[in-house]
């Protein structure tokens, strides 16, 4: 595994600031698609994908980047100087993220589907049918595959700080008492002048 600046339990945080936001519009959406508009096709629930793709996952990526935590900093580095992520990083640092886990998620659907199988567990009697309720159909895989996505993420994060990006990298910076500007620090610093 790639050395990581932050440890797993920060790492989940970052992929928490991903993944809740993902649950909310994927439940909003289907939500919408089945049971405001009633709309029985499958094809509907793609129309947000695209959107999603383009547009809000980059999005989360620069609000997670933006977002204060109270023992690291992430950072954009253009030419080994601080700068705002802007669109295209976003949408690289996000491309990364979700091919990796998806990658990590499809493994961990197929062990357990087989695990399942192997001890006779039959998924069709335990769910319902997307025909019969496709609103808790839709916002149920929501769910799983979002939650598996927040364990695994933390797993796959350490390549976003290692990936050479071409023209930015992605850090993360530990705040210590000094960096954070406490009061202590300052009279330190004013008392050696």
């Amino acid at each position: 595994m790639w050395r990581c600046p932050l440890h797993y339990a920060e790492r989940l945080t970052l992929a928490w600031q991903l993944t809740w936001p993902a649950v909310v519009t994927d439940v909003l959406w289907s939500f919408t698609v089945y049971v405001l508009l009633e709309i029985k096709s499958q094809g509907a629930e793609l129309m947000y994908l695209i959107p999603y793709l383009l547009l809000v996952a980059p999005w989360l990526v620069r609000r997670m980047m933006r977002r204060n935590y109270p023992q690291f900093r992430l950072k954009v580095l253009r030419d080994g100087l601080p700068a705002e992520m802007n669109y295209t990083e976003s949408f690289k640092v996000m491309w990364l993220l979700s091919w990796r886990t998806s990658i990590l998620t499809l493994a961990a659907l197929f062990t357990g589907s087989f695990f399942l199988r192997f001890l006779n567990v039959q998924l069709a009697t335990l769910v319902p049918s997307s025909a019969e309720a496709p609103f808790l159909n839709a916002a149920g895989l929501s769910v799983v595959e979002n939650t598996l996505a927040l364990f695994l993420m933390p797993l796959v994060a350490p390549g976003m700080f290692a990936k050479q990006y071409e023209g930015f990298r992605v850090a993360a910076e530990r705040i210590t008492a000094s960096a954070s500007g406490s009061p202590t620090s300052s009279r330190k610093q004013t008392t050696k002048a």
